[in-house]
């Protein structure tokens, strides 16, 4: 299998109008707010990977790694991690929430773990260095372990790239036209993992992979995923729901929460509230939990599966609980998992809720940036399906301006 595998159970007739969106991504890929398309091309990831391995190589060994940052500065990074780093890398940890308690235990476990702090590496990440809860977790972090080595993932200006050139930080950028939720594979989340030791080289790769596919007019999965998507919000099944039949997959679950709902819940060129209503669920945790909604609760959701061939096998042995057990003698905790996803699939769809599947052969950089990729793609066709920007967030600037007048 060279790409993810993709099967589509929602029920609609394909838009008039899809190869036209298609079209028009493709002629504005790499350009303004879609230069996020460049980042797997040459000649900006030969850049960045350079840039990126230099770095990385004057600051190993690394005891402890902190990133911080907010949203799509942190919900990419920490996904990345989650699927494809392994035990021997630095101790790894993010900020990206203002809770004090949160940070304080993190400070004494960085302490704990490298106490002159010669081995610690903080990364501040922000693009313009105004958000106001990175700005507060920045002092702090400054304030608690003085003796860190701090990195700044920044723009070209703004307070925190002032702040790092005053105080002598390295920098690494974040490219003009690549919004924090399209920035998992710029050096924002890059940079982090490849401190972890992945080939971040082969996440590129995978993307470019995808993304060459998602061109296509025919057989494009990130088309066909936009098209069903948006045929459901219009026909009132809004509730989306992408459910993980992984643990490491868990924080991409929260990564499409943010790309989906930020990107695409707006007012369209209609003066209309449009937009979908994105869900995380863990498989197969949240059968006990989300199931009995799913089938004779309103049938006004999509559930999206996303499952990997190759995982651990862990044998089950011949020592049952029970005679009622018998039936899983001789089978894998995989085994169990995959037949737990298909019957839940099956389930849902015989209560008329609409499904999908995203198939991953294994837990590698290139298929974790094919994953990446296509949501990135499909985010790009579905705001233009349904007639809103994908790219700004209005409603989050609000906040950010009321935060600021309560002081």
């Amino acid at each position: 299998m060279e790409n993810i595998e993709l099967t589509l159970h929602i029920s609609h007739e394909r838009s008039s109008h899809i190869e036209e969106c298609i079209s028009e991504a493709n002629a504005e890929a790499g350009k303004g707010d879609e230069r996020w398309r460049n980042l797997w091309r040459s000649p900006m990831q030969d850049v960045h990977l350079q840039d990126i391995t230099a770095l990385v190589q004057s600051l190993l060994p690394c005891k402890n790694l902190l990133v911080i940052g907010i949203g799509g500065s942190a919900l990419g990074t920490r996904a990345l991690h989650s699927a494809l780093c392994c035990e021997d890398s630095p101790a790894f940890f993010v900020l990206d929430n203002i809770d004090p308690t949160t940070f304080q235990d993190t400070i004494k476990l960085i302490q704990a773990n490298d106490p002159d702090l010669s081995s610690t590496v903080v990364t501040v990440i922000s693009k313009s260095g105004e958000t106001p809860e990175i700005s507060a977790l920045c002092m702090a972090t400054q304030a608690a372990l003085p003796d860190a080595t701090y990195v700044a993932i920044t723009g070209e200006k703004g307070s925190l790239r002032e702040h790092a050139s005053k105080h002598g930080w390295d920098c690494l950028p974040v490219p003009d036209g690549v919004g924090g939720r399209f920035s998992a594979l710029s050096p924002v989340g890059l940079f982090p993992v490849a401190m972890c030791g992945v080939d971040i080289q082969e996440l590129l790769r995978g993307a470019e992979k995808m993304d060459d596919t998602c061109m296509q007019l025919k057989n494009n999965p990130a088309a066909e995923l936009a098209d069903g998507l948006v045929s459901a919000i219009n026909d009132g099944r809004s509730i989306h729901v992408m459910m993980p039949y992984c643990n490491k997959l868990i924080q991409f679950a929260h990564w499409y929460v943010q790309l989906w709902a930020e990107s695409l819940g707006k007012i369209d060129i209609h003066g209309n509230r449009v937009g979908p209503t994105p869900i995380a669920a863990i498989g197969a945790t949240d059968q006990h939990s989300m199931l009995q909604l799913w089938r004779e609760g309103p049938a006004d959701k999509i559930i999206g599966f996303l499952t990997v061939q190759q995982l651990p096998e862990i044998p089950l042995g011949n020592k049952s609980l029970g005679t009622s057990q018998a039936w899983l003698c001789g089978e894998t905790l995989g085994s169990l998992l995959s037949a737990e996803q298909i019957a839940t699939e099956r389930a849902v769809q015989d209560a008329r809720q609409g499904t999908w599947t995203l198939t991953l052969p294994n837990l590698s950089p290139f298929y974790i940036g094919q994953f990446i990729a296509l949501w990135q793609d499909t985010v790009a066709i579905a705001g233009r399906l349904l007639q809103v920007n994908p790219y700004n967030q209005p409603g989050v600037e609000y906040g950010k301006k009321l935060t600021r007048n309560a002081f």
